[in-house]
């Protein structure tokens, strides 16, 4: 989806700093990389840089929503000397990007004076994240991994939660043998937690949230999810529609994995959609048809794909399908159909079966407003579908169309890779000729 972001900072120079038209949040210095070292070292502080490029909106956002902030400003402002590079801006701007590895937007990285790197983080952060990191730093707060430590010593929940609230964003800039032995305690962890907080002190937004990070998201019978299922009420009108969401993918899961792997059993959940989680699944929008029949017309179609191989049999449920939803169908109602049949058969239809998929593909994307990465996903999958169909110039229209759509993401290196993607299918497609 398309987020559109409107600058709001304007900026005011005096004496080599570029300061927010609020006042009150972050002042950037406007000098180079090594001034800022060196006034750093004049001054006794630390040094943060915001690496980031015009087109990122993550790194819009952060500097919207966080850089503002008044007590993000008085802390950073009082410890640090501040500054932003543009990492496609030519010269020491760039170059300070590429000697330290800046590959993601925004790079937010808090140096020593003498270049040292004392911490790294990847990716956008929320007010709170972004200025736990700055006191860690600061020697103001434990560390992650110092706070892991006390949390499983003392057995204290609300070191416990705190960690696993971190977790995410710490666990997500490691790498290699580091990060799997992370994610391994992180588990454990978490295991723990939820035992030991399981009761009515458990339904709260924070730990709704580490539930969604963390619990096993296929498991059925799983004790957490089991519970939130029997306290929906409570949770649902305590937090919103969150828990309900959350229990609908858990439950739609477990039915899936069920029915790929061809136990009648996922029949069994597929009826809790009518019983303990009816009020979960009213919050979803299934046009004309209930939730449950909206699930059981798409997971008996998987269960005849994956298991029983009936493609002709899953052709004519999903035909009754898409004519029960009438004119509330949509594109990606035709497009996981037709991304199920392909997908599940492995490829392995007849022109006929082809010819189904090719059909349901089309009308996907006869639909306005559906979003570029479906879009994306649709016409690629279309190309594959007239490849197999032998039909190659209409294979090379839709991989074409498909790079064109590539060129609209705003997320350049995503945008690139599409962009690669669709050039070795028409490199294929050639060979094919």
């Amino acid at each position: 989806m398309t987020k559109k972001y409107f600058m709001m900072i304007c900026f005011t120079l005096f004496m080599g700093w570029s300061v927010s038209s609020y006042g009150q949040g972050i002042q950037f210095f406007k000098g180079t990389f090594d001034e800022a070292l060196a006034k750093a070292k004049q001054e006794n502080k630390l040094v943060f840089v915001d690496f980031y490029a015009v087109w990122c909106g993550p790194c819009k956002q952060m500097t919207e929503k966080v850089f503002v902030d008044e007590e993000v400003g008085k802390f950073m402002n009082d410890k640090f000397i501040c500054m932003q590079v543009d990492v496609e801006k030519a010269g020491w701007q760039k170059e300070t990007a590429e000697k330290f590895n800046v590959t993601v937007l925004p790079t937010l990285i808090f140096f020593k004076p003498d270049a040292t790197v004392a911490s790294r983080l990847v990716g956008a952060r929320e007010k709170a994240d972004f200025l736990n990191s700055a006191k860690v730093v600061c020697g103001e707060r434990l560390s992650f991994d110092k706070l892991y430590d006390r949390a499983k010593s003392k057995k204290d929940l609300a070191d416990m939660q705190l960690v696993l609230k971190q977790a995410p964003e710490e666990v997500g800039g490691m790498q290699g043998m580091e990060a799997q032995k992370w994610i391994v305690r992180i588990d454990k962890l978490y295991a723990e937690y939820a035992k030991m907080k399981m009761g009515p002190d458990f339904i709260n937004k924070e730990d709704l949230q580490i539930v969604q990070a963390f619990n096993k998201k296929n498991v059925k019978d799983d004790a957490v999810m089991e519970f939130i299922a029997k306290n929906l009420e409570t949770y649902m009108n305590k937090l919103g529609e969150a828990p309900g969401i959350l229990m609908v993918e858990y439950n739609n899961a477990v039915v899936g994995q069920l029915a790929k792997a061809g136990k009648d059993e996922y029949k069994k959940y597929l009826e809790r959609i009518n019983g303990d989680l009816e009020t979960a699944y009213a919050i979803m929008p299934t046009g004309t048809l209930t939730p449950y029949e909206k699930f059981k017309y798409y997971y008996d179609g998987m269960y005849l794909l994956s298991y029983k191989k009936d493609v002709d049999s899953y052709v004519q449920l999903m035909n009754k399908y898409i004519a029960a939803l009438g004119n509330q169908v949509s594109a990606n109602d035709y497009g996981e159909i037709a991304q199920n049949m392909y997908v599940m058969s492995k490829g392995k239809l007849n022109n006929e079966q082809l010819g189904q998929v090719k059909d349901w593909l089309v009308k996907a994307m006869q639909y306005e407003g559906t979003g570029l990465i479906d879009r994306i996903n649709f016409v690629t999958m279309l190309g594959d579908t007239y490849k197999a169909l032998k039909q190659l110039d209409k294979a090379k229209e839709a991989y074409n169309q498909g790079y064109m759509e590539a060129l609209q993401i705003e997320n350049k290196m995503r945008s690139a890779q599409i962009q690669m993607i669709m050039k070795r299918k028409l490199e294929a497609l050639e060979l094919a000729k």
